[in-house]
């Protein structure tokens, strides 16, 4: 036999191999960054739907409480209270009413300062 052998190492390309575990932990990040945001998709479109069927809810208690304040201030309801002795009305005094007249019409030739009058034809 010869003498000591010597050992020879396989030599690793260390390049290579940093681009190859950055390129795989890339791939791996963008990976959980996927799950994560369709995870997250999936948690607020239930909580979206949770909101909707709650305005639903709300517009439909709304719709009831409009009819119900619909009866309760029909004039047969407001009637039947009068008779009740619930509700009391008082006349109005006549010095407590306020009366609008329409203010006369400027003539023909009057100065109109929001409009002019359209031209003949």
């Amino acid at each position: 036999m010869s003498g000591p052998r010597r050992k020879q190492f396989n030599s690793i390309n260390a390049a290579s191999l940093a681009r190859w575990l950055v390129l795989t932990g890339f791939v791996a990040i963008t990976g959980l960054i996927y799950v994560y945001l369709t995870v997250q998709l999936y948690h607020l479109g239930d909580l979206k739907k949770a909101l909707e069927n709650e305005l639903a809810s709300l517009r439909m208690q709304n719709e009831v409480v409009n009819v119900q304040i619909t009866a309760l201030t029909s004039r047969s309801a407001l009637q039947r209270r009068l008779k009740e002795g619930y509700l009391k009305m008082v006349p109005i005094a006549e010095h407590s009413i306020v009366r609008l007249t329409v203010p006369p019409r400027p003539a023909e030739d009057a100065i109109q300062p929001v409009s002019n009058p359209r031209p003949s034809r």
